[in-house]
């Protein structure tokens, strides 16, 4: 994306006041809708609305720091089916706090927590008069590194846990000195971020054992196993017995390395769905029948994908493939867009 390495990171952003009072948080949703769907508060006033976006490319990671008042944020199925956003986010608030919904439950993120969102899955928050640091990375970089890469969404990491506070410093030092770096810095500084990012995802009471040296081995394996099941998910042949004999494992010791993501069948399921998504979504297959991105994945029949599809994503591959069309028809003024709106939009499928 950037070619020169020795120049000046490149920063862009956004800013409400540039625009009439009447008109700024049109302007804001038109901007921020690139990846959320903002809201204001019915009793706010929508003259007095604030809102400025500071952002910076560091290598693969794209790193946004916002600043604005009450609000809230969805990410609908639409959305993600739109836009095909595959990273994690890893926010961090330097001033204000968060209510997320999970699951019926409602967690609180404060200044020093870690808060993690994944972008594949749906999500609905309120930020209160906030300032918050955001790093996006590509799952394909950090999903490898973690013990369980689907089990990360809306998490909370307090800030009083040693790694917390390390990655929380970190994510606000490179914040600070992004005007100051050149891209190859920041390219540098990228690396360390990943590296503490998943350190610091993969600590917790999800992922205790009771020894070292098994957690170690399960790691080396797991790695194995997954990079196995991507490098053969279009053979239709690949299953649990296929893994298990490739690496003369027993069933269940698969289904306890992979029993948070729903066990080792959910998991090639997963992925082959998900790998099927972002080819539905690409507009350079649009000329491609369904049943040709199904059997390509290893699906034995339409009838089992749509309704595998239908139970991950919520609707079916037809109108996953009409929302992404209807969103890139739109997209197509996006030579208007701020710099950091464009290289969001490139992060994407």
């Amino acid at each position: 994306m950037i070619d020169h390495i020795d120049q000046p990171l490149p920063n862009a952003g956004f800013d409400s006041r540039l625009h009439r009072p009447e008109a700024r948080f049109d302007a804001w949703r038109d901007s921020i809708g690139v990846i959320f769907d903002p809201a204001l508060d019915p009793c706010a006033t929508p003259t007095r609305f604030y809102a400025k976006v500071d952002a910076a490319l560091l290598g693969t990671v794209f790193l946004g720091r916002v600043d604005s008042v009450t609000q809230s944020f969805e990410r609908s199925s639409q959305k993600i089916l739109g836009d095909g956003l595959d990273h994690y986010l890893v926010q961090v608030f330097l001033e204000g706090w968060c209510e997320v919904e999970d699951c019926g439950h409602t967690r609180i993120v404060r200044p020093g927590d870690i808060y993690i969102i994944d972008a594949a899955a749906p999500l609905s928050a309120v930020d209160y008069d906030f300032r918050h640091v955001t790093a996006f990375v590509p799952r394909d970089i950090l999903a490898p590194q973690l013990v369980q890469p689907d089990a990360h969404h809306r998490r909370v990491i307090p800030g009083d846990t040693p790694l917390a506070r390390l990655l929380y410093g970190y994510i606000k030092t490179l914040d600070a000195s992004r005007f100051d770096m050149t891209v190859a810095e920041g390219e540098a500084a990228s690396g360390p971020l990943i590296g503490l990012i998943s350190s610091t995802l993969n600590l917790g009471p999800h992922t205790a054992r009771p020894d070292p040296d098994d957690k170690a081995v399960d790691l080396a394996v797991l790695k194995m196993v997954r990079d196995h099941i991507e490098m053969h998910l279009a053979d239709p042949t690949l299953d649990v017995a296929q893994v298990a004999s490739a690496f003369n494992l027993s069933r269940s010791r698969l289904y306890r390395l992979f029993e948070h993501q729903h066990g080792i069948a959910g998991y090639i399921r997963q992925r082959r769905l998900r790998r099927s998504l972002l080819d539905l979504l690409d507009p350079g297959n649009g000329a491609k029948y369904i049943s040709e991105i199904a059997y390509r994945w290893g699906f034995a029949s339409d009838t089992a994908y749509n309704r595998a599809f239908k139970r991950q994503y919520g609707c079916t591959p037809k109108e996953a493939r009409v929302t992404r069309m209807t969103m890139h028809v739109c997209g197509v003024k996006d030579e208007s867009l701020h710099n950091y709106e464009r290289w969001i939009r490139e992060l994407s499928i």
